[in-house]
């Protein structure tokens, strides 16, 4: 008991949550994969309307959209950190700012540069992989058609909601990973700046 606390705690701080994560998902992937539309064939939604069912449809699908468009502008984000990162990497470097400064200063800074930068492709790598999992749910212009059966129809819909329900589940869990290593990774890039202000200014940088 004591070891699992442990280890969830060490998720959480240096992971993000994300193996907690990734089981959580596996269970909703197992659901997923297991339901069927005979399952609601008896629900007690069915003596909804019609067009109740198609606008709780609608929004597990704006659901994940919105899902969708956050994952998105973290992954711009990410990028552009990635970006400024590769840019200004060559400050550390033998004739950078902290050329002058000790070599524990020196390792410090490479150290955690190095870990940003795992943190924020992390990051961007888990924003995009929101988008792979799962698939959005509708029902079937077949199972929409005139002649088709209301019953069938509302079966068909609500096997579409509960679906989309849990796909919103899979890819929230997902951006929330992201988002906990964009944090981390900022919080490294903080501690990163404190070095090379401290390192520099140890070492005599910049010139009085």
């Amino acid at each position: 008991m004591g070891n699992n606390r442990l280890l969830q705690r060490l998720d959480s701080a240096l992971f993000g949550s994300v193996i907690a994560l990734h089981r959580a998902n596996r269970i909703v992937q197992n659901k997923i994969d297991g339901c069927e539309e005979s399952q609601f064939e008896d629900d007690e939604r069915l003596g909804h309307s019609i067009e109740n069912l198609h606008a709780t449809l609608n929004l597990s699908i704006q659901r994940i959209e919105r899902i969708e468009n956050k994952a998105m502008n973290t992954l711009l984000g990410v990028a552009v950190a990635i970006t400024v990162f590769g840019a200004t990497s060559g400050l550390l470097g033998a004739n950078g700012i902290l050329a002058d400064s000790s070599l524990l200063f020196r390792i410090i800074a490479t150290g955690l540069l190095t870990i940003a930068i795992l943190y924020l492709f992390g990051s961007g790598l888990l924003a995009l992989q929101t988008y792979e999992i799962g698939q959005i749910y509708r029902p079937t212009l077949t199972e929409r058609a005139p002649v088709v059966e209301e019953k069938r129809e509302k079966t068909a819909t609500l096997y579409a909601i509960e679906q989309n329900q849990r796909v919103g589940t899979l890819r929230s869990n997902r951006l929330s990973a992201s988002f906990a290593c964009l944090r981390n990774g900022l919080i490294v890039v903080v501690l990163l700046v404190i070095v090379v202000g401290v390192g520099s200014s140890a070492a005599g940088f910049p010139p009085k």
